[in-house]
């Protein structure tokens, strides 16, 4: 019993016969469709292949993913084959396998073993079609690099669009195609020129704002680097020994206290050797020796408090200095961080204008190729009419 499209899998549909270019495309748009509903739910398939694809009267259905596969398939990404995993970059990559296999009959990569197999993905490009327009679509879809792909479906269905348009045209008898050639052209050529210079206005744009982000950037390095210095020669400023003010006072007391009673023995000691010989003149030559070494002891205490007072007044001045500086260092970190954030939020305001500005692009050149396809399926239509009448 043989399958039925509608239990068909494309792989099924390839190993029969060549698919015709019109049902080719057919399918291509419909699998694009299914993995864009898919991607802009956040999601990635991450194993599409030909066995994966059921085909039926409407289009193509997806089935889902079981999970990575244990075997390298000619459609597997070189990013998954380094270990990382599946995104939609990843779907985009075996999709321009698969449509490349679909319009020539050829697998875009392959090999006799697994090695081989994993030596062409990673490395060999895949070989030209013969249509120029087919292989700009495969090349920008397969390329090694993710980033270096189609980041989204829709860029690739305005490309099918547009593949699909020209191969109705091929198709269409001569006479027919006359008319709608030259309206087409000229309409393509417009699009292409608006396309070019609002293409050109966005990457100048997006340009300028990288440089001027990265420029900010490097500003702000140099200047946090300037102030982690500043803080290293504050840190590395010797700090005064705190200074016991009481323990000081106590010292100098107990010292003169132990002077006092040193003289003051010796003066007894003298004035009882001396007393019976001349008690009068030595009890006066004793008293103004003793207000003579009182006054000179006040006048070495009170030296000392005031050394000590003025070192600790140059203390308390250094540890202010010290603190105003860390205050006016804390102050502008602060600032220039809040600067900072204000450029980036406004860089990112800017970026996200600019992406949706060519998100808005995308739609316009979209519903551009629909018209066009319309106008040149009305074109044919009516020719085919009169070729009736």
């Amino acid at each position: 019993m043989s399958t039925t499209i509608e239990q068909s899998t494309l792989a099924l549909r390839m190993a029969e016969a060549k698919i015709p270019v019109s049902e080719a495309l057919h399918y291509a748009m419909s699998l694009a469709e299914a993995l864009r509903k898919l991607h802009d739910a956040g999601k990635a398939h991450g194993a599409v292949t030909p066995s994966s694809i059921v085909l039926s009267e409407a289009g193509v259905e997806l089935l889902p993913s079981l999970g990575p596969l244990a075997t390298v398939t000619p459609y597997t990404a070189p990013e998954v084959l380094q270990g990382e995993t599946a995104d939609s970059r990843s779907d985009i990559f075996s999709f321009g396998a698969i449509v490349f296999e679909m319009l020539t009959g050829r697998r875009a990569f392959d090999g006799e073993s697994q090695t081989d197999l994993k030596l062409a993905l990673s490395n060999a490009p895949p070989p030209t079609s013969g249509s120029p327009a087919v292989d700009r679509l495969v090349a920008a879809c397969v390329a090694k690099a993710p980033s270096a792909r189609w980041q989204r479906m829709q860029k690739i269905i305005l490309e099918l669009k547009l593949l699909t348009v020209a191969a109705r045209r091929a198709d269409t008898p001569a006479p027919a195609r006359g008319a709608a050639e030259s309206a087409l052209r000229a309409e393509i050529q417009q699009l292409e020129a608006r396309l070019s210079v609002r293409l050109a206005n966005t990457e100048k744009t997006i340009a300028a704002m990288q440089q001027t982000a990265a420029e900010s950037l490097e500003n702000f390095k140099e200047h946090i680097a300037g102030i982690h210095s500043q803080l290293a020669a504050v840190q590395d400023r010797p700090m005064p020994a705190p200074v016991d003010v009481e323990a000081l006072r106590l010292q100098i007391q107990g010292r003169l206290e132990e002077t006092i009673a040193a003289v003051a023995l010796q003066l007894r000691a003298q004035m009882q050797a001396t007393v019976e010989a001349a008690k009068q003149q030595h009890s006066a030559q004793t008293q103004a020796a003793l207000g003579s070494m009182k006054q000179e002891l006040a006048a070495q205490s009170a030296e000392t408090a005031a050394a000590v007072n003025q070192r600790m007044a140059a203390a308390e001045q250094n540890m202010e200095e010290i603190r105003k500086h860390f205050a006016t260092l804390q102050a502008n970190v602060a600032g220039d961080l809040h600067d900072f954030e204000k450029t980036l939020k406004v860089q990112g305001v800017a970026i996200d204008s600019a992406r949706t500005a060519m998100a808005q692009t995308d739609d316009l050149v979209e519903r551009v190729v629909e018209a066009l396809e319309l106008l040149q399926s009305s074109m044919i239509d009516q020719h085919e009419t009169a070729g009736v009448n």
